[in-house]
C-alpha cells in the first residue's frame, strides 16, 4: 500500500499505514529479544567460533549505523589501532552486542559525538579486547544504572520517555557478552554522557 500499488493515498493514511508498519517492526523486535533471552536463559544459544578482524567489523558497523548518527548531526568516530586486532569469538553476536551499544548511544545523544574505542590489552595473562563505546548524551544518574541491566530496565524520565525502546536489548546484550566469555560495564556522568565498555577475551573457550 506504501508503494501506491492499489492508487495513490491520501496523507492521513499514509501516516497510519507508517505508524502500523513502524509499530509492526517495533513488536518484532520485541519478540524476537523475548525469544533470544529465553534461549539464552535456557541455556541453549548456539555459539559459532570464527577468527573476527576488529578493524574490518567496525568498518561495517560504522558504515550501516553513521547515517543514524548523520541523522542528527552528531559526529561519529572509530579509533582503532594501525595494527590488526584479532579474535576468536562469534561474529553474530558480537555484532548484535555493538549494533545494540552504539545504537543507544545515538538514540540518547542529541549532540556531540559518538566515538568507538578498540585496543587490545593483557588481563591476569590473559589476552583481552575492548570496545568501548563513548557518547556525549543525557548520561545516567548513579542511582539508575544498576536498573539497566536488568529486563525491561528502563530509567524513568522525561529523556528517557520520549526515545523508543523495550528495555531489553542491554539486558539481552550483557547476556551475550556473559555467553562469550565477556562482559559490559558503564561510566556515566549524568548530563555529560556515558561510556559503555564490552571486554571479551581474544580467544573465547569452545565450551564457553
Amino acid at each position: 500500500l506504501l508503494m501506491h500499488m492499489p492508487g495513490p493515498l491520501n496523507a492521513e493514511q499514509e501516516y497510519q499505514l507508517r505508524t502500523i508498519q513502524h509499530s509492526t517492526r517495533q513488536l518484532i523486535s520485541l519478540i524476537n529479544d523475548i525469544l533470544d533471552l529465553a534461549k539464552i536463559e535456557a541455556g541453549r544459544v548456539d555459539i559459532h567460533l570464527t577468527m573476527i578482524q576488529c578493524q574490518n567489523m567496525i568498518a561495517t558497523l560504522a558504515a550501516s549505523l553513521r547515517p543514524l548518527a548523520d541523522a542528527k548531526q552528531l559526529r561519529f568516530v572509530s579509533e582503532m589501532p594501525a595494527e590488526p586486532i584479532v579474535l576468536r569469538s562469534d561474529e553474530r553476536a558480537l555484532n548484535r552486542i555493538l549494533i545494540n551499544l552504539v545504537g543507544n548511544a545515538i538514540k540518547f545523544t542529541d549532540q556531540g559525538e559518538i566515538r568507538v574505542i578498540v585496543n587490545q590489552h593483557i588481563n591476569e595473562g590473559q589476552a583481552m579486547v575492548a570496545f568501548a563505546i563513548h557518547d556525549t548524551g543525557i548520561g545516567i544518574k548513579s542511582a539508575d544504572q544498576a536498573r539497566l541491566f536488568q529486563e525491561f530496565g528502563r530509567v524513568d524520565s522525561p529523556e528517557v520517555r520520549e526515545r523508543e525502546g523495550t528495555g531489553l536489548g542491554l539486558r539481552l546484550a550483557c547476556q551475550l557478552a556473559h555467553v562469550l566469555g565477556g562482559t559490559i560495564t558503564l561510566d556515566s556522568t549524568y548530563g555529560r554522557g556515558s561510556i559503555f565498555t564490552l571486554k571479551l577475551p581474544a580467544n573465547t573457550a569452545a565450551d564457553t
